[in-house]
């Protein structure tokens, strides 16, 4: 029998067996611990080929009033006589599995019964097939099993259905139809309801934008207006300016120093003893910001330095003695 592919089901019902059949002490199963795993493999492989059948541990009573807790399969088994005709079923593996063949029983459901004088089912609804019958380990398995159940039973259905119970049936699914669809308008009537309370919080949203995008404009209008007014004035003295540079252009330019005549030789010299001052000022600067640099080796820049301060002293006297007196 080929190994069970891992998928999240498989991997759920692995982990249940594995729980179930790890168990010692009292709660341990009535299984024989060399026969564990091959309990686990066939419930496995049952599971993951009719998914409709689910591995559980349940009571078990045996015909001599014996009880045991033990491993089931519990579920249906599809028929091939319709896509929706399925057997209620529960397989029992009992304490001698797997060399002695499971025990196999159907479940009623309400308002049917077993067929009378069935010959592969009793009254109790226990099931004896050939496949049971000739049970041998290890070339059975209860995939092969239940394949054989579903193929006799598919040619002679087990059970009778009542007139009144194929009524009861009838008004079953009616007021299961009528209650999905209620729960379908239930569900499409909150969905309708949160879908209007979206659109009108969209609505509100949409509308404050909209008051918000008028004032933008209005704000852009009025600062259009203040920057046409600007324009306006900038143009007109631009118009100014245009004409006075176009009456003055040719006027012969006069030179700066030209422009600040002292008033006697005693100023002119005082405004030289200051020019100079001023001058040698700026050289010293030059001098350190080339110093910082670089450019200029130290000792050059200390000859240069005092060189400068010397005739910046002069100067500075020369120009003390030109001050007038202060009162």
């Amino acid at each position: 029998m080929a190994g069970v592919p891992w998928t999240p089901a498989a991997a759920e019902v692995h982990q249940y067996l594995t729980a179930a059949l790890s168990h010692g002490g009292a709660a341990a199963l009535p299984y024989a611990w060399d026969a564990r795993w091959m309990v686990h493999q066939h419930l496995a492989a049952l599971s993951h080929a009719f998914p409709t059948l689910r591995p559980t541990a349940g009571h078990f009573t045996h015909n001599d009033g014996r009880r045991a807790t033990l491993l089931r399969a519990e579920g249906t088994i599809p028929l091939a006589t319709s896509s929706s005709a399925c057997l209620p079923v529960s397989i029992w593996l009992l304490e001698a599995y797997p060399h002695r063949p499971p025990a196999v029983f159907l479940s009623f459901p309400p308002g049917t019964a077993v067929k009378p004088r069935h010959p592969l089912v009793d009254p109790s609804g226990s099931v004896s097939v050939p496949y049971l019958c000739s049970w041998i380990f290890p070339y059975y398995n209860l995939i092969d099993l239940v394949r054989s159940l579903a193929h006799l039973f598919s040619q002679d259905p087990p059970f009778a259905v009542s007139p009144i119970a194929i009524h009861d049936a009838k008004a079953g699914e009616t007021a299961k139809v009528v209650e999905a669809v209620q729960r379908h308008l239930a569900a499409a009537g909150k969905s309708h309801t949160a879908e209007m309370e979206a659109l009108l919080d969209t609505q509100t949203l949409l509308k404050r934008r909209k008051a918000e995008i008028a004032r933008g404009l209005t704000g852009l209008e009025e600062e259009k207006e203040l920057l046409e007014q600007q324009l306006q004035m900038l143009t007109m003295n631009c118009d100014v300016t245009a004409s006075w540079v176009a009456k003055n252009h040719r006027r012969p330019t006069a030179s700066l120093d030209g422009v600040f005549e002292p008033s006697d030789g005693h100023s002119r010299r005082t405004m030289e003893c200051v020019a100079a001052d001023m001058a040698a000022e700026d050289v010293m600067y030059a001098l350190d910001e080339a110093l910082r640099e670089g450019c200029v080796p130290l000792d050059a820049y200390l000859k240069s330095v005092r060189t400068m301060s010397r005739e910046q002293f002069f100067h500075r006297a020369f120009s003390a003695k030109l001050a007038p007196p202060q009162p």
